[in-house]
Formats: C-alpha cells, sequence, structure tokens
C-alpha cells in the first residue's frame, strides 16, 4: 500500500515538473526588431514571447497577418516582470495590433499573442510579431518609409512621437509622384482605444502636403505611412515616402 502512494506522489510530482518545464519551454525569446512567425489554429491560439527591458524604454509591439493574407484578427498582451498588464490592443488599424509602451521596470516581459475572442475566437492563420525599440521622432528631423505594391511584401511603415510640450506639431508629406503613391495616417489612444487625428489617404498628384494638429505632451502618437488604398499598381515597383516633423 505504502509503495503504491509512494508512487503514485512521485508521478504527481513528475507530472508538475513537467508542466512547469513546458510553460518555461513554451515562451520564446525575442531580439528586437526581428519579426517571428506563428499560426493560430482552433486548438492552438496562444503563443508567449519575452525580451528584457530597462525602466524607461519605449518599446512597441506589431503583430498582423502574414504578409499577402488577412486571415488571423490578432490580440496582443504586454506584462511586466510581476505579470501585470502594462498594454494590450485587440484592432489597433485592422489587420495591425500594436501596443507602445514606456518600460516600469527592469526585467523580463513577456508578450502574449493571441486572436480577438481568444478561446472563444474563430480567426485562424499565420501572424508575424515583432518587438521593437522605438525611436521617437524628434521636431526638425524627417525619416523615410519605402512603400511597395507587392502585397506579398507589404509590412507596417510606423513611426512615433512624444512632443514635450503641448500645442502644434507640423508634419510634412512628400513623395515623387507616380502610379504608386502613399498614405499617412496620425493617431494615439484614448480611454476607448484608437484615435484619428489625421487621415491623408488619396495622395494620387499629391507631391508634399502640411498638416498641423494640436498634440499633448507627454502623449504617444504614431504615423502610419503605408500605400493608399486608392493606388493600383499592377507592375511591381517601390516609392520613398519622406516625412518631415517641425
Amino acid at each position: 500500500m505504502r509503495k503504491i502512494v509512494l508512487f503514485t506522489l512521485i508521478l504527481a510530482l513528475l507530472s508538475i515538473a513537467g508542466v512547469n518545464m513546458i510553460a518555461a519551454q513554451d515562451a520564446t525569446a525575442l531580439e528586437f526588431g526581428q519579426y517571428v512567425e506563428g499560426e493560430i489554429t482552433s486548438n492552438d491560439y496562444e503563443f508567449r514571447y519575452t525580451f528584457n527591458g530597462s525602466a524607461g524604454d519605449v518599446v512597441s509591439v506589431e503583430m498582423f497577418p502574414k504578409p499577402g493574407t488577412y486571415d488571423i484578427d490578432g490580440y496582443i498582451f504586454l506584462r511586466d516582470p510581476d505579470g501585470d498588464v502594462v498594454a494590450e490592443n485587440d484592432d489597433y488599424g485592422y489587420p495591425l495590433s500594436l501596443v507602445v509602451a514606456e518600460l516600469p521596470a527592469d526585467g523580463e516581459y513577456t508578450i502574449v499573442a493571441t486572436r480577438s475572442g481568444g478561446s472563444t475566437g474563430s480567426s485562424e492563420g499565420t501572424y508575424w510579431l515583432r518587438v521593437s525599440q522605438v525611436e521617437i521622432v524628434e521636431p526638425g528631423s524627417s525619416v523615410e518609409a519605402t512603400i511597395t505594391s507587392n502585397y506579398d511584401e507589404e509590412l507596417p511603415n510606423l513611426f512615433y512621437l512624444k512632443p514635450e510640450a503641448s500645442g502644434p506639431v507640423t508634419i510634412t508629406f512628400a513623395q515623387e509622384v507616380s502610379e504608386l503613391f502613399g498614405s499617412l495616417e496620425v493617431s494615439g489612444w484614448d480611454e476607448y482605444g484608437k484615435v484619428t487625428f489625421a487621415n491623408l489617404d488619396n495622395t494620387a498628384k499629391v507631391s508634399a502636403a502640411t498638416i498641423t494638429l494640436d498634440l499633448e505632451a507627454g502623449e504617444f502618437y504614431v504615423l502610419n505611412v503605408a500605400r493608399s488604398f486608392s493606388s493600383y499598381v499592377f507592375d511591381e515597383v517601390e516609392s520613398v515616402v519622406t516625412i518631415t516633423v517641425e
């Protein structure tokens, strides 16, 4: 009888150890700026990734369907070293899920990549995910984004503002006029989710355009440069869009 009890206890301990080992192996370590690919199915709909961060670092996490597909409706959580949720997002702008956060402490952070609805969700498919250290676009500087007509190679071109003072910020959009033309969306967050402040889309004959927005100090704003929905090009071409902030 004692042998049976002891054997059962050993099996229970091994089972617990096995679960802990699986949980530890389940998280994939990420490198900043590198995309990873995963697949969400009816049975496997939640994946964990980790990275090391320092207090005060600003990071972004992007999750979207593999380029050329639109199947997965992603949802991401960012958890701090204590397991508390720092930020989460369902649709920042379908099919992109996006969080931007200033890290509160040193340590290992966890990204949970899942789908909208989690276990009750229905979307399935392959996704790409990336964590990046954010570089704020400072006044007086410019950034360049390359857009493409190839749907299978389209990746987000995201840039970030964080004004030091509240007031007007001038943003200039510039491109060469061609069959492939870009768009610019300026957005942020409130307590209900994404807020769009400006959306410059149909730029077919636009070589340059300037917008001025009243922005709040200390808030994060996203500059999203993409191929315009109005741009239909059958040949595979690329074009460069330049964004200048004043």
